[in-house]
C-alpha cells in the first residue's frame, strides 16, 4: 500500500516505528440491572473504584516525582464524594451495570471539566475519562493484557498517564486523535522517552489496528504503511537513541569540557530520589534545582520544619559529596496547594507574607547544609530588597541553630524587571539561577504553558539572559540557567556562548547536555551568541543557530526527521 501522512501536534520527542494498537473497548452495552441486584451491583462499582485507586497509587510509586504527583491527582479523583455518589445513584435509581454507571458518570465529570475552557482543567478531564475507563474494566472483570503487545504505537481518542505508565514496557510509541503537548499523559511519555504525537483528528480513525505506523514525536508527522526504507530509518533512530543513553551512562565520569578546554558544570533538575538516581547515572555533578513545593502541593497547611527536613534527607543523602541547590517553595499560579488557592501572589513575594512558614523551611535546609553542601535559591526575585529581607530572616534563623557559617543564598532572575535589575540584585547574592520558562513567558507575553520555551531564543529573551550573566560575572559569582531552555539544543550553544557556568536539566536530558557540551567550540559558540544578540525576531535567530543544533540533535536523535511523502 502506498505511504500516507498525516500530522498532529508534536508532544514527547523522538522517531518511531510500530504496530497501531488500540486497547480493548471500555464495555459492552449491558441490559438494565434489575431492582433486587442493584445494591450488589453498586457494591462491584464501588470496589471498583476502590481497586482502581490502588493501582493507580501502584503506578504512581514507580515515576519520578512530578509524574507521580499527576498520576496521583488522578488517583485522588477516584475517592471525590462526588463522583463516587454520582456512580451509586446511577446503578440504584438507573439500573445501570457498574461498567456503565462508572464510564458514564467519568464522562460527564470529565465534560463538565473541559467546558470551562481551562487549559490545566481540560489535561484533567483527560484524566477523569482514563480513571472510568479503567474502573469499568475492572467491574467488568477484564484488565487490557499487554503480554502478547510489543513493538507497538498505540492509538486512541485521549489516554490518561497511568495509561503511558502502565503500557510503557510495550510502547514505541503513542498517537493520539486529541489532547495537547501539555497533557498529563504527554508529560509523563517525555519523561519516560516515549515518542508522542497528539491531536491528530479525525485522520486517525482510518487507522486499522495492525498497521505499521511511523511517528515523529518532534514534528507531529505520522505516516501509514511507511516504505521499507523510511521504517528501516524510524528503526534506526530508536536504536541511536537507546545507545547514547547507554553511552551516556558509560562517560558519567566525563567532564563536560568545550573542544578548547572551556568548562560547563552540569546539574540536574529533580523533586524525588528516584529522578535523582536517573540522573547520576547518566553524570550529573549534583542538583541545580531542587523542587521542594512539588512534595507539598495536596499539602492543607504551610509544611512544617520536620516535613521539610524528610524530604530534603530523602534526596540530599543520596548526592554524597556532591553538591545541590534547594529553592525554597515556589508556590503560586500552577503549584498552589488547596489552602493558597484563588492566592494572587507567587513565589519569594508570596513566602515573605507568610515568613514563619519560611522560617520553618529555612531551619530545615540549614540543619541539612551542615551535612550537604547545599545552596539556597530564592524564586521570582525582583529587587534587591527582597534578598535583604531573607537574608535578614536567614541570619535569625541561624542564630537561633547556633550555626555560624550561613550557606550561600541566591536568587532567580524569572522576570524582565529581575532581569533590569541584575546589577542590584547579583551584588548582595551569592550566586544567580536563571527560570528561562517564566522568563520567556513574561518577556513575550505569553503563556507559560504553550510551546513557549521554543522561543526562549528570541532577541529580547537573550538580551535579559546576557545582562543577568554579566552581572553575576561582574559580581565575581556564578551562574547557572535551570529552565527547559538548558536541554534545547537551539538554545544550549547560545547559553554556553553567553559565559553560564551552570546548566540544571530534567534527569532525563543530563546524558546528552553532557554529550553536546563536549561538542562545542568556546570561541564559536561566544562569537554567535554575540551576533545573534543583535537580531530582530526568533526566527533569524533559529535561522543562524538551526544547522548546529541539528547537528547536535543528529549525534543523539540518529536520523533526520520524518521527510514529507513523496519527497
Amino acid at each position: 500500500m502506498p505511504e500516507q501522512q498525516f500530522f498532529g501536534a508534536p508532544a514527547s520527542p523522538g522517531l518511531a516505528v510500530g504496530v497501531a494498537w488500540r486497547p480493548a473497548a471500555e464495555f459492552e452495552t449491558a441490559a438494565p440491572v434489575g431492582p433486587e441486584r442493584r445494591e450488589a451491583e453498586r457494591d462491584v462499582a464501588l470496589a471498583a473504584l476502590q481497586r482502581t485507586v490502588e493501582v493507580l497509587y501502584e503506578l504512581a510509586a514507580t515515576l519520578p516525582a512530578e509524574e507521580a504527583e499527576i498520576v496521583e491527582t488522578g488517583a485522588m479523583m477516584g475517592q471525590d464524594p462526588v463522583l463516587v455518589s454520582a456512580v451509586e445513584k446511577a446503578v440504584l435509581a438507573q439500573g445501570l451495570s457498574a461498567a456503565q454507571a462508572i464510564v458514564r458518570v467519568a464522562n460527564r465529570h470529565a465534560d463538565a471539566i473541559a467546558a470551562i475552557g481551562d487549559e490545566l482543567l481540560a489535561a484533567r478531564a483527560d484524566d477523569v475519562r482514563s480513571l472510568g475507563r479503567r474502573a469499568a474494566a475492572v467491574a467488568r472483570g477484564k484488565t487490557t493484557d499487554v503480554s502478547a503487545v510489543s513493538n507497538a504505537v498505540l492509538v486512541a481518542d485521549d489516554l490518561g498517564p497511568a495509561d503511558v505508565a502502565e503500557f510503557a514496557s510495550v510502547l514505541s510509541g503513542i498517537v493520539l486523535a486529541g489532547g495537547g503537548p501539555t497533557a498529563h499523559a504527554a508529560i509523563v511519555a517525555r519523561s519516560l522517552g516515549i515518542p508522542m504525537v497528539t491531536g491528530a483528528g479525525e485522520p486517525l480513525e482510518a487507522v486499522r489496528d495492525g498497521a505499521l505506523l511511523v511517528l515523529d514525536g518532534s514534528s507531529g508527522a505520522v505516516v501509514v504503511d511507511p516504505s521499507a526504507d523510511r521504517a528501516r530509518r524510524a528503526a534506526e533512530g530508536m536504536h541511536v537513541r537507546r545507545l547514547a543513553s547507554a553511552r551516556a551512562s558509560e562517560l558519567r565520569d566525563e567532564p563536560a569540557t568545550t573542544t578548547d578546554g572551556w568548562r560547563i558544570t552540569v546539574l540536574a533538575n529533580v523533586a524525588s530520589a528516584a529522578e535523582l538516581d536517573v540522573a547520576l547515572g547518566a553524570g550529573a555533578e549534583g542538583i541545580g534545582l531542587l523542587r521542594t513545593e512539588l512534595a507539598f502541593l495536596d499539602a492543607e497547611r504551610w509544611p512544617t520544619r520536620q516535613e521539610h527536613a524528610e524530604v530534603l534527607d530523602s534526596i540530599l543523602g543520596r548526592l554524597g559529596n556532591r553538591p545541590a541547590v534547594v529553592r525554597v517553595l515556589d508556590f503560586g499560579a500552577d503549584k498552589s496547594p488547596p489552602f493558597l488557592h484563588g492566592v494572587p501572589q507567587r513565589g519569594l513575594e508570596l513566602l515573605l507574607a507568610h515568613a514563619d512558614a519560611l522560617a520553618d523551611q529555612l531551619r530545615a535546609i540549614l540543619a541539612a547544609a551542615q551535612r550537604h553542601e547545599v545552596r539556597i535559591l530564592l524564586p521570582m526575585v525582583d529587587t534587591a530588597a527582597q534578598l535583604a529581607r531573607t537574608r535578614e530572616l536567614l541570619e535569625d534563623v541561624a542564630a537561633e541553630l547556633g550555626i555560624d557559617a550561613i550557606s550561600p543564598m541566591g536568587a532567580m532572575i524569572e522576570t524582565p524587571t529581575g532581569a533590569r535589575n541584575a546589577d542590584e540584585i547579583a551584588s548582595r547574592s551569592g550566586f544567580l539561577s536563571i527560570g528561562t520558562n517564566d522568563l520567556t513567558s513574561a518577556t513575550l507575553g505569553a503563556d507559560r504553558f504553550s510551546a513557549n520555551d521554543t522561543q526562549a531564543h528570541h532577541p529580547l529573551v537573550l538580551r535579559a539572559i546576557a545582562r543577568s550573566v554579566a552581572a553575576a560575572h561582574d559580581a565575581g559569582i556564578r551562574i547557572e540557567v535551570c529552565g527547559e531552555a538548558a536541554s534545547n539544543p537551539l538554545m544550549l550553544p547560545l547559553l554556553v556562548g553567553l559565559g553560564v557556568d551552570e546548566l540544571s536539566v530534567g534527569a532525563a536530558r543530563v546524558g546528552h547536555v553532557r554529550a553536546w557540551v563536549r561538542q562545542l567550540e568556546m570561541k564559536h559558540v561566544a562569537g554567535l551568541a554575540r551576533s545573534v544578540l543583535t537580531m530582530d525576531s526568533a526566527e533569524e535567530v533559529e535561522w543562524t543557530v538551526r544547522p548546529l543544533a541539528s547537528e547536535l540533535e543528529a549525534r543523539v536523535a540518529g536520523p533526520a526527521p520524518i521527510a514529507p511523502v513523496g519527497s
